[in-house]
């Protein structure tokens, strides 16, 4: 199947926004990817009950792309807590692996309700913007012993719902006392693993799946995460330069309305 131009295009279109809101929020991935692969795999010749599946592991896909290119602008900024990120990635690796089998036990309607019900609560999050704080956590001081029931448990959500663990992992470090910039750019840096082990069990898992499209690995549609990527990598920058500029606190607030729209409509599509 030869894929039109007006497609590509869309495709790197889509990957300048996601690369931006990586960057800018901590959140790129899911929230913008699956929407937008729940509308365009179909024209690809996707059938209905592998929708999700390909639209999360496509979106898991790209994120190693981006998580790459965000997190090393954060580096450069000194956003990232080095010690914090220690701790979590272990934990939030394993989660992302745990994640991708059960989507694939889950079948592609109730996929869509979970996705629905998360962009939801994820929107609802961000516009109420008011998270409790611990009162005895030290920034910087995360235990491992705690972490690991978060960590596997942030990282099993962000691969249910295909994203990069920015919406999980930054109301996390907040109310371990980070500052909000560190924190973005910590669940920035925990993106790359957690979408590696991810894709990884994505990929293994539909490696045998009947009536996928042409140019598939395994749940993963080549086409688009090589567009998106392209597109990602060239913004994420762009996305961490404004995260240190703009007032993120309206900005989130503009994309929570977004969110819990699209999450409204994608639970009124699997009804």
């Amino acid at each position: 199947m030869i894929i039109e131009w007006h497609f590509i295009i869309l495709l790197l279109a889509l990957g300048l926004l996601n690369g931006v809101l990586a960057g800018l929020l901590g959140i790129g991935g899911g929230m913008v990817i699956v929407p937008a692969m729940i509308w365009l795999l179909p024209k690809f010749g996707v059938a209905d009950e592998n929708l999700m599946h390909m639209a999360l592991a496509t979106s898991m896909a790209t994120i190693c792309f981006t998580a790459i290119s965000s997190s090393y602008a954060h580096h450069k900024r000194g956003s990232i807590s080095v010690n914090s990120l220690k701790v979590l990635v272990p934990f939030i690796a394993i989660g992302g692996l745990l994640g991708a089998y059960i989507a694939d036990l889950i079948n592609s309607v109730w996929l869509g309700r979970i996705f629905g019900v998360g962009a939801i609560i994820m929107g609802v999050q961000m516009a109420v913007d008011k998270l409790p704080i611990s009162k005895s956590a030290i920034a910087g001081t995360l235990i491992p012993q705690k972490v690991a029931p978060a960590g596997v448990t942030m990282g099993a959500i962000s691969s249910l719902l295909g994203i990069g663990g920015g919406s999980v992992v930054v109301p996390y470090l907040l109310f371990h006392k980070e500052k909000l910039v560190n924190a973005i750019g910590t669940a920035a840096a925990c993106g790359l693993p957690l979408a590696i082990m991810a894709t990884i069990g994505y990929v293994v898992l539909g490696w045998n799946q009947v009536d996928l499209p042409a140019y598939h690995f395994g749940y993963v549609y080549l086409p688009a995460v090589l567009a998106i990527a392209i597109g990602s990598v060239i913004s994420a920058p762009f996305g961490a330069y404004l995260a240190h500029k703009l007032p993120t606190a309206l900005i989130k607030k503009i994309f929570a309305i977004l969110m819990i729209v699209i999450g409204v409509k994608i639970l009124i599509n699997n009804i």
